[in-house]
């Protein structure tokens, strides 16, 4: 199965990334079909999306707790039915996955090499990393839209994002956490759009 995932965080300074940095959302998106089963990216007939978020939980302990939970449970599942994890997303590699590392090692979740390897035992497929060969192999200004527009110009409906990531910030000190989700949302289905394009994108180039 895939799982599309996407966290938000409220960091209050630029420069204090991963120092002073809490996740406040986890969306993720379980797809069950397979590529050749999902004829239409908007058919959802075998998809969840959930969200932990932290206004919910109470702090970011439990979001995180509760999160790990979820994902050994998911990966118990999926290694009896002989079927592998694989985890999409973008900057994931260099971002998301590392902060849920290190949150994990931080809240007793479980000791570095286990959260270590619990990660490594799931595929990852990063567009961040993808995009590269399309940016001259360079991390500057490297974006999702390099494929999202690509895909525009040979028919693929994709939304809009909602909103600015670093709008997120603001938006959560004023408790506007409903833009947060709607935000988180958006580009969720934007990355299952994409992956789900995946062929028809290299294609096209």
């Amino acid at each position: 199965m895939r799982l599309y995932l996407d966290i938000e965080t409220y960091r209050p300074k630029k420069d204090d990334v991963f120092i002073d940095e809490k996740i406040i959302a986890i969306g993720i998106i379980e797809d069950w079909t397979s590529y050749i089963e999902c004829s239409s990216v908007n058919d959802e007939r075998k998809t969840n999306t959930f969200y932990f978020k932290e206004w919910e939980y109470g702090d970011e302990k439990n979001i995180i707790c509760e999160f790990y939970k979820y994902l050994n449970k998911l990966k118990d599942s999926q290694y009896k039915k002989n079927r592998f994890l694989e985890v999409i997303g973008f900057n994931i590699l260099r971002f998301d996955i590392p902060l849920l590392i290190q949150k994990g090692f931080k809240y007793g979740v479980d000791g570095i090499e286990n959260l270590n390897k619990l990660w490594h035992g799931t595929f990852v497929k990063d567009y961040f990393q993808i995009c590269l060969p399309l940016n001259n192999m360079m991390f500057k200004n490297l974006k999702l839209t390099l494929l999202t527009d690509k895909l525009k110009n040979i028919g693929v409906d994709i939304p809009e994002p909602y909103g600015l990531s670093e709008n997120i910030a603001e938006l959560y000190k004023n408790n506007r956490y409903d833009e947060i989700i709607k935000h988180l949302e958006t580009d969720l289905s934007i990355i299952r759009i994409v992956d789900l394009n995946s062929k028809k994108l290299l294609k096209s180039f």
